[in-house]
């Protein structure tokens, strides 16, 4: 079609494209150029107008370094074999910021020879997008990476509290899988009861006044766990928040051995404050019975000594099971004239440290509160401890069920005060054990009601081999 318009002129065309276009002849040396050429030379060095023309393209790649070899060899190519080629290739730019290049190379046959056409098209902005995209596929494989792998539960969930993303540590923490998750609100972890709402949580993080918080939440199973939530805000691009991310951490067991931590030392100090107490109740007792000076001090001595061997249960390291028979009747004997006052029966079971100590506090304070002011005091009465291990349900592990019965008092109303030793008998083995605990007062006098899971005991006929520890 050109060759019906001879008045067009064909370099006019050439110098409208954007495009850098140069052709070469056989011998590989430039012999005619565009206006985008012409100006890309002036603008990265040339010197002249005629932008490097007459100069040998061959001589241009070798000095230009290793990225133009490729250059180079798809030349000879198209001159040599008529082969047509397209390679991208970096290109330094003056302000030291590289630019990437597509280079097309065709063969153009002419009545002098063949030559070729070099057409270079700056492909930065698409290189760059690629890049990008290849970064961020790489950071986004990353990040699913540590989110597959935290130990921590990692949530996301939409402005309407639905679930977006589950992590393998959120279905090791809740019990639901991903596919059980995603699309539920993120309600269906609340306790029951639970008045505050998701809208809140999200508007107060969103708002940035809620950025980390300790929460209960629930598990697939019914189990309370207590968590550390650290909450951010998630935006697009545009910086609007389209969604909210939660990670949590179970700090339930943490704060458990904090509480047994208090306990423990708060038991410390109540023992302490105690002792003398207990040491002049021995005293008093000892000498009301004791004939003569000789027989107070030898009893005395005794029921000292007894003291220490009992305090021994709760402080040595070195022991692996306890017979339950055995702690009883050592804490005991702080507090009884004869084995007449209190009754003692049960099976042969010992006891793993853990349940050793927080049965010796615990028969520790019944039997002071019984010198002071129950069966065991001055106004007479009696004490029953008994115990039994009670087969559990089809599936389910036995448990060891003790009780102490104190009759002789009358306690038609529980004590106003409930001072640590209330907490001693009531949530000590509950924290520690994870056992049941009742404990009534009534007329007929006061009944304290423990059961132990198997993992804190063993039968006689099943203790655990030497060295083992809890």
């Amino acid at each position: 079609m050109l060759n019906a318009i001879p008045h067009i002129d064909l370099s006019l065309i050439l110098d409208s494209l954007d495009d850098e276009m140069a052709v070469v002849d056989h011998e590989g040396r430039i012999i005619a150029v565009n206006a985008a050429w012409r100006h890309f030379a002036t603008e990265n060095g040339a010197k002249t107008l005629e932008a490097f023309v007459g100069w040998n393209y061959f001589d241009v790649c070798a000095a230009a370094g290793e990225d133009a070899v490729a250059i180079s060899t798809a030349l000879r190519h198209a001159i040599d074999h008529g082969t047509a080629t397209r390679i991208e290739y970096p290109c330094p730019a003056p302000e030291g910021q590289d630019r990437w290049f597509e280079v097309t190379i065709k063969p153009l046959d002419l009545p002098a020879g063949r030559c070729a056409i070099l057409r270079h098209s700056n492909v930065t902005t698409r290189r760059l997008a690629v890049d990008q995209a290849d970064s961020a596929h790489v950071h986004a494989g990353l990040l699913s990476a540590l989110v597959a792998a935290s130990f921590d539960a990692i949530i996301s969930y939409d402005l309407d509290g639905r679930i977006m993303s589950w992590n393998n540590a959120a279905e090791r923490l809740y019990g639901h899988t991903a596919a059980q998750a995603i699309g539920q609100s993120m309600e269906v972890l609340y306790p029951p009861g639970f008045t505050k709402r998701i809208g809140e949580y999200r508007d107060e993080i969103i708002a940035g006044a809620l950025r980390s918080f300790e929460a209960t939440r629930m598990t697939r199973w019914g189990r309370a766990r207590l968590v550390w939530i650290t909450a951010a805000p998630i935006r697009n691009a545009a910086g609007t928040v389209i969604a909210v991310s939660n990670i949590h951490r179970d700090i339930t067991e943490q704060r458990r051995h904090e509480e047994s931590r208090q306990i423990v030392a708060q038991e410390v100090i109540h023992r302490a404050k105690n002792m003398l107490t207990v040491i002049s109740a021995i005293h008093r007792r000892t000498a009301a019975l004791a004939t003569s000076m000789q027989e107070f001090n030898e009893k005395f001595g005794e029921r000292i000594a007894s003291l220490s061997r009992s305090t021994d249960f709760l402080t040595g390291e070195n022991w692996q099971t306890v017979s339950l028979d055995a702690l009883i009747r050592s804490q005991l004997s702080l507090f009884t004239r004869d084995d007449a006052e209190v009754g003692i029966s049960g099976p042969a079971v010992d006891l793993r440290p853990q349940a050793v100590k927080t049965l010796g506090m615990a028969l520790h304070e019944l039997g002071t509160n019984a010198t002071k002011y129950g069966a065991l005091g001055d106004g007479g009465g009696g004490v029953s401890i008994r115990w039994q291990v009670a087969a559990g349900q089809p599936g389910e592990d036995d448990t060891l069920v003790i009780e102490w019965v104190e009759t002789g008092q009358s306690f038609a109303t529980a004590p106003e005060h409930k001072g640590f030793g209330s907490t001693v008998l009531t949530r000590l083995a509950v924290t520690l054990l994870d056992a049941k605990v009742e404990y009534d007062f009534g007329e007929a006098g006061l009944r304290w009601r423990i059961e132990i899971p198997a993992a804190h005991f063993s039968r006689r006929d099943e203790n655990v081999p030497a060295g083992a520890k809890d």
